[in-house]
């Protein structure tokens, strides 16, 4: 048990920072270089992330009470806007977008309902379905940051993820559940892979915050701050949370381990936010950040973006699913 212990505590470390740095480094590649149009919805304010917070917290009911195919066609629907939205103005042929799109989710279906009998099925799916995640989370993220969320909303937002993700992992078992019931379900909402019997995941809603934290702290105050938040993203959102088994017991009794990744991260971000504000004072604005050698090149979108839910988040933890 102790040598299983170690051996998935590893893969997922090489699990979550590779999940952690491949999105988020593809938020700021996006965010330097392609412009969403802002939805007019106003300015982002506290009570926008209080909507996030109730969001988040109610979609893990929805989960557990919608039947497989509601759920799966719930899933696609919101996975579909958030890609077509986001790479709208990167894919300038809508017919050739669409037709991406629908391989990409077609083709997560199809596997999960007929390749996950063998080790390179499952790994076959696990890298399909990182693909959507990633770029899920991507585009997601920019809505946001590029709609006007800052710094101080992302750390804010994180430090109550902390709580909400102790309280749905450590009190309340259903992050647990959910982590079990989501494992080869189409359209899985986390970033994953296997090797023989170990499922190591990262949930879409642990790669939004991280990606959302780097992107708002570039925009904010440039390279440099956008370094630190990525150390701080890696540190306290990856290696931290996949190493925590090795001291503290977060084994069930299915004998998975499910991490609750936002509790470490949140204190982690809240306390990087107050140094950076320390450091460089007030954010910029969009218009400051658009007029500064930070962007290159931009693509703007051809027609507006509406304002839309954010993709439903696998319940925020990082977790390595051992499968006896």
């Amino acid at each position: 048990m102790a040598d299983d212990l170690v051996f998935t505590t590893v893969f997922e470390l090489f699990v979550a920072v590779g999940g952690t740095v491949v999105t988020t480094v593809l938020a700021l590649f996006y965010l330097r270089r392609v412009r969403l149009e802002r939805p007019a919805v106003g300015v982002f304010n506290g009570r926008d992330i209080a909507v996030l917070l109730c969001v988040l917290a109610l979609l893990p009911t929805l989960y557990v009470v919608l039947a497989h195919w509601a759920l799966t066609t719930f899933l696609a629907i919101t996975f579909m806007a958030s890609l077509s939205i986001g790479y709208r103005p990167v894919v300038r042929n809508q017919g050739l977008l669409w037709a991406g799109i629908g391989l990409l989710l077609g083709a997560n279906i199809w596997m999960a309902r007929t390749m996950l009998g063998t080790v390179l099925g499952w790994q076959l799916y696990w890298v399909e379905t990182s693909v959507i995640v990633v770029l899920g989370a991507c585009a997601v993220a920019n809505l946001y940051v590029q709609g006007g969320m800052r710094l101080k909303h992302v750390a804010r937002f994180a430090l109550l993820l902390a709580v909400y993700d102790l309280v749905f992992t450590a009190v309340t078992p259903l992050t647990n559940e959910l982590a079990q019931d989501f494992l080869g379900y189409p359209l899985d909402p986390s970033f994953g892979f296997r090797l023989g019997l170990f499922n190591a995941t990262l949930g879409l809603g642990d790669l939004l915050i991280y990606s959302l934290f780097v992107a708002a702290a570039f925009k904010a105050y440039g390279r440099s701050a956008a370094r630190f938040a990525m150390v701080v993203v890696v540190v306290f959102g990856a290696v931290i949370p996949a190493t925590a088994p090795l001291l503290i017991n977060f084994i069930d009794a299915r004998a998975d381990v499910v991490v609750p990744a936002q509790t470490f991260f949140g204190p982690g971000a809240f306390a990087a936010y107050l140094w950076l504000r320390h450091r460089y004072g007030r954010e910029r604005t969009m218009k400051e950040f658009l007029a500064s050698d930070d962007v290159v090149h931009a693509v703007v979108a051809a027609t507006p973006a509406v304002a839309v839910e954010p993709v439903p988040a696998a319940p925020a933890a990082a977790s390595a699913a051992i499968v006896d």
